[in-house]
This record gives C-alpha cells, structure tokens and sequence, in this order.
C-alpha cells in the first residue's frame, strides 16, 4: 500500500509543472534549425493522424507551404512570434476544428497558491464581432453591471479590436471555404488574443461606448473567495434568521425539510438533463412559446451537444405532443456543436421514416485512436491507459476498407434506424448562423438535404458535407512547446450536397443589423412567426 501511495504521490509531482521555468520559455528565443524540426514535426503528425488532409488543399501547394516557411525561418524567434508564422499554414488546411494555441504566461512560483484557480480579468466577457466592431453579447459577472449587453469595446489597454483582428485573422479558419464563421470565431477567440498581447495581468482598462456614451472601466482578475469568508457570511446568514424568523414545531419543520427536498430534486434533476451552465445561468436545451396563449408554436434552443442528459429529448417532445405543437423552431444560432451521440438522438424525434443520421468514419489505420493518449497529463495517461488501450484496440478492429481501399469506422449513428415513438411530423424551422458548427452543422445537413425543415439565418459555419472532429488530441510541439490539435475522423452527413466547402444555405437569408443586436431584436424569430401567421391566414 505504501509503494502504492508513494507511485502516485510521483505522478503528481511530475505532472506540477513549475511555473517559473514554463514563464521562462515565453520568452525564450528558439534558434531556427529547432523551429524548423518544429515545422517537420507538424507535417508528420499531420500526414500521419489526420484523415482527410487534402480535402481543401492539394497536396502540392501543401507541400510548398511548408518548405517555404521553413526556408523562412532564419532568426531565433520566441514560441509566439514562431506561432504568428506556423499557425497560418495550419489554418491553410482549412479544417475549423484543426487549430493551434499559442504559448501563455501564468503566475511565478512564489505566487501560485495565490492565482490558484483566479480568473482573468476577461474571462466574464462574451462578444459579438459585428462589421468591424467588437461588442459585448454577455457579462457573466454580477459585479461589473455597467458592461451591458450591446457596449462596444473601443480598445483594451491602448489596443483595439480592429488591430488584433488584423493580426490574428490568419491564424485560424473555418471549415472549407465558409467566411460566416469567421467573425464569429474571432469574437470566441478575442480574450485569449488579447491575453497573449497583455500577459499575465490582475487587471485590464477597457475604451468602451454605450448608448452613446463614451468611458473607461478597469476589469479586474477574479480571485475565488476563501472558505473562512464563506463560512462566517453562512453564520450571519443563519444568526440573522434566528432572530426574526420564528422557530417551528417538529412537525412543520419535517414538512418544510420534505418540501424543500422535493423542491431542490426536481430543480437538481431539470439542471442535470438540461445541462445547466453555472456560469451563464443558461440551459444546453431550453423550451420555451413566443406566442402568449398558443402553445403550438414551440422554439427549441439549443446552445451546445455537450451538456445534459440524451434521454431529455423524450422529456421535450412528449411536451410537445401534449401541447399539439404544430410549427417547431429549433434555433442552432451560436452552437458550437459538442457530441454526435447527443445530435443523433436529436435526429431520431425528427423524421418520419427510417433513416441514416452519418456515413461511416474515414480513420488513417487502424491503431490511430491511440493518438487520444496525446496532449493528457502523466497521472491521466496512467489512469486511463487500461481504458483507452481497450477502446483504441476494439476501434481498430472494428474498421474497415472499402472499395477504394479507404479505411472505414462503422458509427452508430451511420446505421438505418427507426424514428423514436415521439417523433415530431409537423412544420420545422431551423434558425442558423456562422456560428452553427460541428455536430450543429450535421444535424443541419440531414434536416435540409432530406427536405424536413426551412432553414433561416446565416449560412452554418461548418460545411454541409462533413467535417473532421470525434477525438481530437493535442500534440505538443518538441521545440516551441506549441499545441496543435488534430481531429482524427471524418465525420459525413449520410446527405451530402455537390457544392463543396460550404455550410449548410439558409432558404431565407437574415443577418442582424447591429442596431438589432443592440436593441436585443430577433429578427429570424420575427420572419418566422410572420411566416407562420401568414400561412396560417392563407389556410382559413
């Protein structure tokens, strides 16, 4: 037992990295031929994992990409400015979930029990990046109220948007040759873009405009509150109730625990299989009816396919069949994607007939899922390793070639199945954005290539034909210490579209104006519930 505690005493030591020695990297100037094994490195772990490298880009201008940057590299550059040159030819690829991180700072040794677990003084801001100009979508902090929804930020200490857009603009991409997720990806990455110019700060003064009035705010880094202070605000709290609240009998008192119980199960419960966020105060999946007093009109927003339970969609559309819902408006604006598992089982409440949600996956060979032990810490690689060998190996197994020679991953999801009991046979909408990806995007694709829904919004920002995603390691560069991940299957709609490299067209094209935002209107949920009045008025 002892060698036992001593053996994972070890693992974490090793995987506590020092903080002094990772600082001192960022600064450090790697000399050009250890940037160019760098650049070789890359290229390796590319051909290697990633499926479907040449899918945008012939193999040809790939190659001249790569040896022209590694001609380039001339000069001692430090991991950074190494990162402004390699990450445009990553994004070359132009795969959306392919994507590289730059090098951070972090506290020094001598601090880190004092940072531990602090946030960055951006961490709370969500932005919208609307014709050049970056706008706060969401303040996640209950202290700093005077940033609202819709405040334009001018510039972060000395530094505006439009520069720091310029700047990293050819650092990542979306799938294919879709430009809507652009600025949607921009406005995602935008703290972690300022961070890497500004460093580790304890706080930051933004240039702002809200309602036409022009200040300066200084956000500052959020440190998590000790438990003492906790602690003594519980004891004021109950000294407090003790005092004016008056005492029950032990009867009400077990009724009230009951209650309270029932109360915080079912909230508990509801939290759990909407997947609630915290931090936003926002569920994964929400119900909710725009029209006061018609409960068969129904919009069905879906923020991510990360969080919460499958089995809620049963719970979702037993309530719509109980309300007799006629037009269902699934909105997929601003979602990332997340689970295949989670979009799939979306997939079987919405069709009518037997179907097939994906195709097979494109794999590289057969032990590359043992690619998923990269990128994880020493204590993970020895907790999951008898995990993941039995995954990766049955993975392998299970694939194979077809006739082309190209090895194929049966998924689930590529098998004909039966819609759900539950199925939803009446109008469908679906609300898009350049910001509808991954999974999002796939769900997207089967619904419009099988003709069962109208699309409204913006062009999705994944494409129509697929993507590469599943699992995704990341893969640390030897020499610069950059990460790069890799998606390591494709992933396609069973439908699939000859227009290829693009996202998934809406039938009605809407963008919101930035007064539109501004003002908090919607106006693709407006078309739509115009469109269904119509229809409604041309029925009767």
């Amino acid at each position: 037992m002892k060698k036992i505690l001593l053996f994972l005493t070890s693992l974490v030591i090793l995987s506590c990295a020092s903080h002094d020695k990772h600082n001192k990297h960022y600064y450090k100037k790697i000399e050009p031929k250890n940037l160019k094994k760098d650049v070789a490195y890359v290229k390796k772990k590319l051909t290697k994992m990633h499926p479907d490298l040449y899918w945008y880009i012939s193999k040809e201008n790939l190659d001249k990409k790569f040896d022209s940057l590694a001609n380039s590299l001339n000069q001692p550059l430090t991991p950074n400015e190494f990162f402004l040159k390699i990450s445009p030819v990553v994004a070359s690829f132009h795969q959306g979930h392919m994507s590289m991180s730059m090098y951070s700072l972090t506290s020094p040794d001598s601090l880190k029990k004092k940072y531990k677990k602090s946030t960055n003084p951006l961490e709370n801001l969500e932005y919208e990046y609307l014709e050049n100009r970056l706008f706060i979508k969401r303040n996640k902090s209950d202290k700093d109220s005077l940033l609202q929804v819709g405040t334009e930020i001018l510039d972060i200490n000395g530094l505006s948007p439009q520069k720091l857009y310029a700047k990293y603009r050819k650092t990542f991409t979306s799938d294919g040759y879709n430009q809507t997720a652009i600025p949607k990806f921009f406005a995602r990455r935008a703290n972690s873009f300022y961070i890497s110019e500004l460093g580790f700060v304890d706080s930051v003064k933004l240039n702002v405009t809200c309602a036409d009035t022009a200040f300066y705010y200084t956000l500052k880094r959020t440190f998590k509150k000790g438990k003492e202070v906790t602690l003594n605000k519980e004891k004021e709290s109950k000294n407090t109730q003790t005092d004016t609240i008056q005492k029950l009998t032990k009867k009400e008192e077990k009724l009230k625990k009951e209650a309270l119980n029932k109360k915080q199960k079912s909230e508990y419960r509801k939290k759990e299989w909407y997947g609630y966020d915290a931090k936003t105060k926002l569920f994964s999946k929400e119900v909710s009816y725009p029209v006061s007093q018609d409960s068969t009109i129904a919009v069905l927003k879906i923020r991510d396919f990360v969080e919460g339970k499958v089995k809620v969609y049963d719970t979702i559309f037993s309530e719509f069949k109980k309300n007799n819902v006629q037009n269902l408006i699934i909105d997929l604006r601003g979602n990332p994607g997340g689970r295949i598992n989670d979009v799939y089982r979306l997939s079987q409440y919405l069709n009518d007939s037997k179907f097939a949600f994906t195709q097979p996956a494109t794999i590289t060979n057969r032990t590359t899922f043992f690619n998923a032990f990269k990128g994880r810490s020493v204590v993970e690689k020895v907790f999951a390793a008898p995990f993941l060998s039995i995954y990766a190996t049955v993975r392998g197994i299970s694939a194979k070639r077809d006739e082309n020679n190209v090895l194929k991953l049966p998924l689930q999801s590529s098998k004909y199945k039966e819609p759900k009991s539950l199925n939803y046979k009446n109008k469908i909408y679906v609300i898009t954005d350049g910001m509808t990806f991954s999974a999002a995007a796939l769900i997207s694709s089967h619904l419009k290539g099988r003709n069962r829904a109208f699309f409204v919004g913006d062009e999705t920002g994944g494409t129509f034909n697929g993507t590469v995603a599943g699992i995704m390691p990341v893969v640390k560069l030897p020499n610069s210490k950059l990460k790069v991940r890799i998606g390591l299957m494709t992933i396609k709609p069973f439908e699939q579209t000859t227009e290829e490299g693009f996202g998934v067209k809406p039938d009605v094209q809407i963008k919101p104006t930035i007064k539109e935002f501004i003002d908090g209107t919607d106006p693709e949920l407006n078309w739509i519930l115009q469109d269904i009045n119509q229809q409604k008025m041309l029925n009767n």
